[in-house]
């Protein structure tokens, strides 16, 4: 099992899961930028960061949830560089929720299943956090196939702004 805490939790020895830092902004914007097409195909938020200073506004943004019990953000780290985001949302609501993205050039390699696996443990064992989603397009082929592979089941579909949504499901 991965070693947890609620700002690091180390995945292997190459992958861990950070809340970011200010500093990471600059790293961050600069994955959006060079992959803004590969993230709009699925996700709205890359056509609204524009700039460092928006990448920063949203660190500064989910450290504020942290503090707040809102939401769990981490960026997605391998070999010690950030690569993604990961984020336990929702946990106050009725369905607390992941959702993840990482840079092109990791995709396929099992990353951000290990990093999606290890949130999810640490939500339901460590938060005890009864119940999760993972909710992707059911075009988004690579997000179902996570979700699948690491235990959560198919429950539905649900429309949201005009998308249909495949509904994943772990826990009681």
């Amino acid at each position: 099992m991965p070693e947890l805490n609620n700002e690091i939790i180390q995945v292997d020895d190459m992958l861990t899961l950070e809340q970011l830092r200010i500093e990471d902004a600059d790293r961050l914007f600069a994955l959006t930028d060079k992959d803004r097409e590969y993230l709009s195909e699925f996700l709205p938020w890359p056509k609204f960061t524009k700039t460092v200073s928006d990448s920063r506004g949203f660190i500064e943004l989910m450290l504020q949830r942290r503090k707040d019990n809102k939401e769990y953000g981490y960026g997605i780290k391998y070999d010690g560089s950030v690569i993604g985001h990961i984020s336990l949302m929702h946990i106050a609501e009725e369905r607390p929720e992941i959702g993840y993205w990482i840079a092109s050039e990791y995709n396929g390699r099992g990353i951000t299943s290990k990093a999606s696996a290890a949130l999810t443990h640490f939500a339901l064992s460590t938060m005890e956090i009864p119940r999760l989603v993972i909710r992707a397009e059911p075009e988004n082929i690579g997000s179902n196939k996570i979700a699948e592979k690491i235990g959560y089941t198919l429950v539905g579909q649900e429309h949201e702004d005009g998308k249909t949504l495949n509904i994943w499901s772990i826990g009681s």
